[in-house]
């Protein structure tokens, strides 16, 4: 592995080359310093190559006191495939090019930084010259470090890999931030909120404020998400509640910290695509005030997925339901926790005016005895006594939404339905539709269980 640092011997890039050469030091890896002629030749200096690969020799000659093994490279022309062929790929660690000092043609509008992190070779740092990472690098202080995190998103694993190994160089402490639309969270949550606005306290009008509850339920996903971080430094979860393009929402979240690099997972989507849906990482590597790191798809660690410890069962009262609480507290074992739900399902003149996408708790005259029915539902063997159990009854339309809604509030590991081809007159019976529409619909693993 190999730290690939590109120059074009700006004082931008002597910056830049300065930090990746203490960076491979600290990593023990060789740094490759890319000579890069800039894509517009200066007429008046012929011999501009020639005073480029001295310059170059002279830069590596400076690095070597600081990395220890400086491989110079010159290259022409302006290509990323020919900047980094897939030796490069294969062997790179890390990517380092310094934000400004890159002189490009008219018709081009995007920056060797940018291309750099569009070839997705490798993690890129995009360093400005600012004195933050080199202190850091060398040991002198912590790297204050804004990572972007979506729970739900793939790139993030990217970011959150290149954030473990920048622990291993150094102390950071890290912003874990996720950019959420209240609405939307509050729709795949199934938090439910009076339909007239002017019923609510003026604190709450706000329309991108987010619920109490949607709060803890993120506060804890993104904690999950970020996982155990080794290394030296606090871990903080920050929620920016907005709308529109998530990168302004990150670069706001970065100057209010004064972060000293903001850390984002792409993805390497082409042509159209880019344009049609945009991209943050694009976003916050243009207008950062700071050093950016992009990490491509590639740079993710495999996740390992643990044995289920938490499981919701949807309940309706059936043999089938009885079968699957047997199998769940089975599944999750002593210490694990398990979820009975009840969905009362809304029928003819129960549907009113209500939150769209929210969920109601039980009619209030039914509420108690449901809950007493779920308690009653609990196996009482040696097994179940070492299971957390918990309950819990909602009315709502559509049931197998407001399972998937459950889940999510819940965040548990499996859904466990079972199901039967005994025909039971019980009210809100689950039917095999409902089973059928939870694998087809739902973010969790699903495992049906059949009752003969």
């Amino acid at each position: 592995m190999a730290i690939i640092c590109a120059t074009n011997l700006s004082a931008d890039a002597a910056h830049a080359a300065t930090v990746a050469a203490t960076i491979a030091c600290r990593l023990g890896e060789p740094l490759v310093l890319l000579g890069v002629a800039d894509e517009v030749p200066d007429a008046e200096a012929p011999d501009a190559l020639a005073v480029m690969e001295a310059g170059l020799a002279a830069e590596s000659a400076r690095l070597r006191s600081l990395a220890g093994t400086v491989q110079p490279r010159m290259h022409r022309g302006g290509s990323v495939d020919t900047l980094l062929g897939e030796e490069d790929c294969r062997d790179a660690r890390l990517v380092v090019v310094a934000a400004q000092g890159w002189r490009t043609s008219a018709w081009r509008k995007t920056s060797l930084a940018e291309r750099l992190a569009r070839h997705g070779c490798a993690p890129v740092l995009v360093v400005r010259r600012d004195t933050a990472l080199l202190d850091w690098a060398r040991g002198r202080r912590r790297l204050l470090v804004m990572v972007g995190v979506d729970p739900r998103s793939s790139t993030s694993s990217a970011a959150l890999t290149f954030l473990r190994e920048l622990r291993r160089v150094g102390g950071c402490d890290v912003l874990a931030t996720f950019v959420c639309s209240p609405a939307e969270e509050r729709e795949r949550l199934g938090i439910h909120s009076p339909v007239h606005v002017e019923l609510l306290a003026p604190q709450a009008r706000d329309i991108e404020a987010l619920d109490p509850v949607v709060e803890r339920v993120l506060h804890r996903e993104v904690r999950e998400r970020v996982g155990d971080l080794e290394g030296e430094g606090r871990v903080e979860v920050v929620l920016e509640p907005g709308y529109g393009r998530p990168a302004d929402h990150l670069l706001h979240v970065a100057h209010a910290h004064a972060v000293d690099l903001t850390v984002v997972g792409m993805h390497l989507r082409g042509g159209v695509q880019r344009l049609w849906h945009g991209s943050v990482s694009e976003g916050v590597l243009r207008h950062a005030e700071r050093s950016v790191a992009c990490t491509p798809p590639g740079a993710r660690e495999p996740r390992r997925i643990p044995p289920p410890r938490s499981v919701l069962v949807p309940v309706d009262f059936t043999a089938a339901s009885g079968q699957a609480i047997a199998q769940a507290c089975t599944l999750v074992g002593p210490g694990g926790r398990v979820h009975l739900l009840h969905v009362h399902q809304l029928r003819g003149r129960e549907r009113g005016p209500r939150d769209v996408h929210g969920v109601l708790p039980e009619p209030a005259g039914e509420r108690d005895a449901v809950l007493k029915r779920l308690w009653d539902q609990v196996p009482r063997d040696a097994v179940a006594l070492a299971v957390h159990w918990s309950v819990e009854g909602v009315s709502g339309n559509d049931v197998a939404l407001a399972i998937c809604q459950a889940t999510e509030r819940e965040g548990v590991d499996l859904v466990c339905v079972g199901t039967s081809e005994r025909h039971e007159v019980v009210p809100d019976m689950l039917q095999g539709a409902v089973a059928r529409e939870l694998v087809a619909r739902c973010r969790r693993p699903v495992m049906v269980v059949p009752t003969a």
